[in-house]
């Protein structure tokens, strides 16, 4: 019977490092973890835990959404309402009473960026949002990311991205060397260039129909990524199409396509 205990806690003692182990990706990759690599470890999105996850396994990048609460914290979130509340009509004491599945307190993007300094390998690709159509409004919450970004002097941890086409616009004007990437799917790369962004960062439907806009987008020297990807074909599409970047869900399953192509 000692036997037997002996060999169950020695079990489940190797089970735990691996489990505190994860896989450590070649520095040279494509992969952004969608909202931090959470999925196998069913870490919450877009916590604390799974950024630095992210930065463990060398991610070349990890996602996140940005908001501006009701109090001007910005909090790294991705629905509208978080436990119910409405993120942009609320404070954050409000917000923050309700913890993330695994303990955190919701994160504010100053802890978010705090905790991905540091290091060099993983950029943050840090989505702009807010449901306001007000130019005064998309330009306040740009406006308070970028400052916060200055501030913690983390100008090139971060690639800004968007759907908000005057967010960009923004921090262009703001910051004419900032990388910034539309997220809309609605401009050709002759555009995207034409208003001064770095490149796109588009749906792999939008990709795939217009295939042409991946070797226009190369020839003119821009980012591209394309987002939420996590099928192995579309993975190897996207690869053999020169993709500098893959944002998805799966970072394992599109590190192993990229294993199979060395």
């Amino acid at each position: 019977m000692k036997k037997l205990i002996f060999i169950s806690v020695f079990v489940l003692q190797v089970l735990a490092c691996k489990k505190e182990s994860p896989v450590v990706y070649d520095l040279n990759n494509n992969i952004i973890a969608h909202r931090g690599a959470w999925k196998d470890d069913h870490l919450p999105q877009n916590s604390i835990a799974s950024l630095k996850r992210a930065i463990q396994m060398n991610c070349a990048g990890s996602e996140l959404d940005v908001w501006l609460t009701k109090d001007d914290t910005l909090i790294v979130e991705h629905d509208i309402k978080y436990a119910g509340k409405s993120v942009e009509t609320n404070s954050y004491a409000i917000l923050s009473q309700a913890k993330l599945s695994n303990g955190e307190v919701l994160p504010t993007l100053r802890q978010y960026l705090q905790a991905a300094s540091g290091q060099n390998q993983t950029k943050l690709f840090l989505e702009i949002k807010t449901m306001s159509f007000r130019q005064e409004k998309i330009n306040k919450v740009t406006d308070h990311i970028m400052r916060l970004v200055d501030e913690l002097q983390m100008q090139d941890h971060v690639i800004y991205i968007s759907f908000i086409f005057p967010a960009l616009q923004r921090v262009h004007q703001n910051s004419p060397d900032a990388k910034t990437l539309f997220l809309g799917g609605t401009i050709s790369p002759a555009g995207i260039q034409t208003f001064g962004f770095s490149g796109f960062c588009y749906d792999i439907d939008t990709l795939t129909a217009h295939p042409d806009w991946m070797t226009t987008g190369i020839n003119n020297k821009q980012i591209l990524a394309s987002w939420k990807v996590n099928n192995s074909d579309q993975f190897t599409w996207l690869l053999n199409n020169k993709i500098n970047y893959i944002i998805t869900d799966k970072p394992n399953d599109l590190f192993r396509v990229l294993n199979k192509q060395e």
